[in-house]
C-alpha cells in the first residue's frame, strides 16, 4: 500500500499567517483593466502559510529569481502567455480566438503566473471569478511540457498510447454538477489538442464512465470522491495514475465539510506520492478554515504559496445583497405567491426597467420542486391565442420569455447537466433546484435568489444567496415563508439585513374564505388552479410527506396538520388529504392527531395527466365544505375562475388584505418575521 500521504517537514500554523508578498499579489491590487477602478481597490495579499526564518529567506530568494527571470512584469492578458513562449500556441489561440478571453482575472492573474512556475498554491477565491480557468490552464501546460505530442489534436489521441492509466492530471469536485462544469471548459480548452478529458461522477452508471475511460483513455480525469474512490479501488477498472502530475482540489472547505475526508484518504492512498512522482498540487477554496490548512498541511509541497483573492474588506454578497421577506397566510398562498413574483418581475424586464428576469428558486424538498415544476410548465394565459389543439403556444406562457428547468437529486446525470447547461446558456430562465445548485455551480447573470420556505442553516441561506450579484452586477434575494416558519427564522436567519415586504397581493390572502381580489391576482390564481388540477396525484402526496418532515421543528402538530390540510384541499384540489403509513405517524408523534389520514402513505394510482379531477370540488373552499368556494363559487375548483369572483378580473377590490392568518390587523414594525 502506498502511503497516504508525503507528510511535510517543517512546521505549519493553523492560521494562515501574512509573511511574504509575491508580484502576483501586487496585481490584485491592481483591478482588471475590464471592471474596476485602480483607485478603488485594496491590496489583496499572497502569502505564505509557513513562518520559520529559514523558509522566510528561500521564499524571498525563489521570489527575487523569479521577478528577474520575468522582467519584473506580471502576466495580464493571455496572449503573452504565447508571446513569452510560456504557453502551448494551440492553447493560447483556443483562448483568445475561440473563448474570447483577453484579460485575466484578478484571480487568474494572481495563481496562473505562479501555477506555471509548478509552484504548489492553495488560493482563496469565491466561485464566479475565473477560477476554474485559473487550476485548467497550468494543469493543461503542465501536460504538454511532459509529453510534448499531446500539444497537437493528433498526437495521443484514441492511440496506442492513450490508456486508463494514463492519467496526468486529477481534479476532485463536492458535486457532479461543479464536476461537470469544470470538465465542459476543460474540454473547450483542450479542444485543439491531444488532451482526452473524462468524468467520473455518481448519479452516472459506473460501467459506462469507465467503458469510456477505457475505450479512448484519460489524461485528465475529474470526478467526485466517492466514485473516484470506487473505480480507483476497482481492480478491474484498470484506472491508475501512476504518471500523475497535477492534482486539483476545488472547493476545499466544501469537499471537507460534507465528510468527504475519508474518501479523499482513499483517493491519495491511490496515487503516487511525492517521492515516487513529482506532481503539483492546486487547492481553491472560498473560506480556509482549520480543516482546509490541515489538508494543506498534509498535501502542498514545502514552498507554496496562500493567494488571497477576497478582500478583508469586501462585503459579502449576504452583507450587501437587497434581501426581502414575504410572510404568507398559509401553505397554500406559496406557489401562487411565486407565480406572482415571477410575473411582475418578467413584466419589469419587458419594459425595460430590469436586466432580464433570470431566477433560482430553492426548495427544501426534491419533492417540492418536481411539483413546482409541473405547475409553472402547465400555466397558461386564459386571453392568449390557443393553438389548433387547444393548448397554448410558448407565446401564451404568462413567464415568456423565461424558460423554465428544474434540477434535483433524482434526476439522471444527464438530466440535470441538460438543465444546468440550459440554465447558464439562457438569457432569462426561472431554475426550480434543491441544495445542489446552493454552492460552486457558476450561472451568469442572476437577478433573483428565491427561497420558497425555510433554509436548513443560516449558512445554506447565505451560501444560496451567492448565487446572485456576480461578476459586479447587482441581484436581489427573497425568502418566501409561511406561518410555521416567520418564528423559527428569527433564530435561524439571525443578523442578515432582511426587510419585510408587503408589495405582492396574494401572499396574505386568506384563500380558504370567499373573498374579492385585485384584478391580476385573481387571474394569476385562475391559471395556477387549471395548472395545478394537472398535477397528478402522486407528485402532491410526496409534497405533503416531505412536509412533515421539514416542519418538525413544530411542536404544534395539530395546528400544523391543519395547515396542510388546508394546502391539500384550497391549493391543491383534493377531497381529503394523502394518507400517511401508521409507522411514520408514530414516529412524527402524529398517530391520534384529528386530521390525520393514517393508510397506506403509497400514493395512489394517477388517473391521467388531470390526476385529480376526482377531487375537483375540494378546492379553494369548493362545495364539499358547504360553501360557494373561496372565491366565488361554481368552477371546477369551487370557485367561479375567469367571470365574476375573485379569480376573475372584473371586481378588483381587496377585503382580505392586512390581515393575518386569524383575521387579526398585521402589525408592522421593523421586524421582517411579525
Amino acid at each position: 500500500m502506498r502511503r497516504a500521504f508525503q507528510t511535510c517537514s517543517r512546521s505549519i500554523p493553523r492560521s494562515i499567517t501574512s509573511l511574504t508578498t509575491s508580484r502576483a499579489a501586487q496585481q490584485c491590487l491592481r483591478s482588471s483593466p475590464t471592471t474596476h477602478n485602480a483607485a478603488s481597490r485594496a491590496p489583496l495579499a499572497i502569502r505564505s502559510l509557513h513562518q520559520t526564518t529559514k523558509l522566510r529567506q528561500q521564499a524571498a530568494t525563489q521570489e527575487a529569481e523569479s521577478s528577474a527571470a520575468s522582467g519584473n512584469a506580471t502576466i495580464t492578458k493571455f496572449e503573452e502567455l504565447e508571446q513569452k513562449g510560456i504557453v502551448h500556441p494551440n492553447v493560447v489561440r483556443t483562448l483568445t480566438k475561440e473563448m474570447g478571453l483577453e484579460t485575466m482575472t484578478e484571480v487568474q492573474t494572481a495563481t496562473i503566473n505562479s501555477a506555471l512556475k509548478g509552484t504548489d498554491i492553495i488560493a482563496q477565491a469565491r466561485t464566479g471569478t475565473g477560477k476554474t480557468l485559473a487550476f485548467l490552464l497550468p494543469i493543461l501546460q503542465r501536460i504538454i511540457d511532459v509529453d510534448p505530442s499531446l500539444a497537437n489534436r493528433t498526437g495521443g489521441r484514441r492511440g496506442p498510447r492513450t490508456t486508463a492509466d494514463d492519467i496526468r492530471g486529477l481534479i476532485i469536485s463536492p458535486t457532479r454538477e461543479l464536476a461537470e462544469q469544470i470538465a465542459t471548459e476543460a474540454r473547450r480548452l483542450t479542444k485543439n489538442t491531444g488532451v482526452i478529458v473524462q468524468t467520473a461522477v455518481g448519479g452516472t452508471q459506473k460501467s459506462a464512465g469507465l467503458r469510456a475511460i477505457q475505450r479512448d483513455g484519460c489524461h485528465l480525469l475529474v470526478g467526485t470522491p466517492g466514485r473516484l474512490k470506487d473505480i480507483l479501488n476497482d481492480p478491474y477498472s484498470r484506472v491508475e495514475a501512476p504518471d500523475l502530475s497535477a492534482l486539483v482540489f476545488d472547493e476545499a472547505d466544501r469537499l471537507l465539510d460534507q465528510g468527504f475526508w475519508p474518501e479523499i484518504q482513499e483517493i491519495m492512498h491511490r496515487l503516487p506520492t511525492s517521492a515516487e512522482k513529482d506532481r503539483q498540487t492546486l487547492m481553491f477554496s472560498a473560506t480556509v478554515p482549520a480543516e482546509v490548512v490541515d489538508l494543506v498541511r498534509q498535501t502542498l509541497k514545502p514552498g507554496f504559496q496562500f493567494v488571497k483573492c477576497v478582500r478583508d474588506d469586501e462585503s459579502p454578497t449576504h452583507e450587501r445583497v437587497p434581501q426581502k421577506v414575504v410572510r404568507l397566510n398559509g401553505f397554500e398562498n406559496a406557489l401562487p405567491s411565486l407565480i406572482e413574483l415571477c410575473t411582475r418581475s418578467v413584466e419589469e424586464a419587458k419594459s425595460g426597467a430590469s436586466r432580464p428576469f433570470k431566477a433560482i428558486v430553492y426548495f427544501p424538498s426534491t419533492a417540492e420542486v418536481s411539483l413546482a415544476s409541473m405547475a409553472l410548465e402547465n400555466l397558461a394565459d386564459p386571453n392568449a391565442e390557443r393553438d389548433a389543439f387547444g393548448g397554448g403556444s410558448g407565446r401564451s406562457h404568462p413567464l415568456n420569455p423565461a424558460r423554465i428547468f428544474e434540477i434535483h437529486g433524482k434526476l439522471t446525470q444527464a438530466q440535470r447537466t441538460q438543465s444546468s447547461n440550459s440554465f447558464r446558456n439562457c438569457e432569462s430562465g426561472i431554475l426550480l433546484s434543491s441544495d445542489v445548485t446552493a454552492r460552486g455551480m457558476d450561472f451568469p447573470n442572476v437577478t433573483h435568489v428565491i427561497q420558497v420556505g425555510l433554509p436548513s442553516s443560516r449558512e445554506q441561506y447565505i451560501h444560496r444567496i451567492g448565487r446572485t450579484a456576480r461578476a459586479g452586477k447587482e441581484g436581489e434575494g427573497w425568502i418566501i415563508l409561511n406561518p410555521f416558519e416567520t418564528s423559527e427564522a428569527r433564530g435561524r436567519l439571525r443578523g442578515l439585513p432582511l426587510q419585510k415586504d408587503e408589495s405582492l397581493s396574494i401572499p396574505s390572502l386568506d384563500l380558504t374564505r370567499a373573498a374579492d381580489v385585485p384584478a391580476q391576482a385573481g387571474k394569476i390564481l385562475g391559471m395556477y388552479q387549471r395548472a395545478i388540477q394537472r398535477v397528478p396525484m402522486g407528485e402532491k402526496a410526496k409534497v405533503y410527506l416531505a412536509q412533515l418532515g421539514v416542519h418538525q421543528f413544530v411542536s404544534r402538530k395539530e395546528q400544523l396538520i391543519q395547515a396542510m390540510n388546508n394546502l391539500s384541499q384550497f391549493g391543491w384540489g383534493l377531497r381529503e388529504p394523502p394518507s400517511i403509513s401508521p409507522a411514520l405517524a408514530s414516529r412524527l408523534g402524529l398517530r391520534n392527531l384529528p386530521g390525520v389520514r393514517i393508510g397506506d402513505d403509497r400514493p395512489p394510482m394517477d388517473r391521467g395527466r388531470m390526476g385529480d379531477r376526482m377531487d375537483r370540488d375540494g378546492a379553494f373552499g369548493g362545495r364539499s365544505s358547504g360553501g360557494r368556494g373561496g372565491f366565488g363559487g361554481r368552477n371546477d375548483f369551487g370557485g367561479r375562475g375567469g367571470g365574476g369572483g375573485g379569480y376573475g378580473n372584473d371586481r378588483p377590490s381587496y377585503r382580505g388584505g392586512g390581515r393575518d392568518r386569524f383575521g387579526g390587523p398585521r402589525a408592522i414594525n421593523d421586524d421582517p418575521f411579525s
